[in-house]
């Protein structure tokens, strides 16, 4: 077999990173139902509770492939770069399905387009990263 390349600290920061941004990404999921229910109309508000079963299913995907992903970084293996992928084709569906199906726009900027682009910003840097360290030998 080849030799092993040893990653920079900065693959360790972009790992430690990654961790944190998925336990934010838990705990403000497990806080947003409040949080719109404060924002959003009762209407508005009735539409976003009734999300199908699917959105639910795809939205856990996306988060625990986004987790595995983040494991496979911390033991050095290529795959991860398979589970970022999933993460994000995922969370672009997800992303999307909430802002022109559930149409949040009227909500605020923050919960319409700020927060999508910033998921969406991370799970696409995690992905490119992922793949960059498979190429540079950082993975197994």
């Amino acid at each position: 077999m080849g030799t092993d390349i040893k990653p920079p600290t900065s693959f360790w920061i972009v790992a430690v990173f990654a961790l944190f941004w998925s336990i934010l990404e838990i705990y403000f999921s497990s806080f947003e139902i409040d949080l719109l229910e404060e924002n959003l109309t009762v209407e508005e508000f009735d539409n976003m509770q009734s999300l199908p079963v699917w959105y639910i299913a795809v939205f856990m995907i996306a988060l625990f492939s986004e987790i595995i992903g983040i494991f496979m970084l911390f033991i050095r293996q290529r795959i991860a770069a398979v589970f970022f992928a999933i993460s994000l084709i995922t969370l672009l569906f997800i992303e999307f399905y909430w802002l022109f199906i559930i149409d949040i726009k009227k909500t605020s900027v923050v919960f319409s387009v700020i927060i999508p682009l910033v998921v969406i910003a991370v799970a696409a840097f995690l992905y490119v990263y992922s793949k960059r360290a498979a190429r540079k030998g950082w993975l197994k």
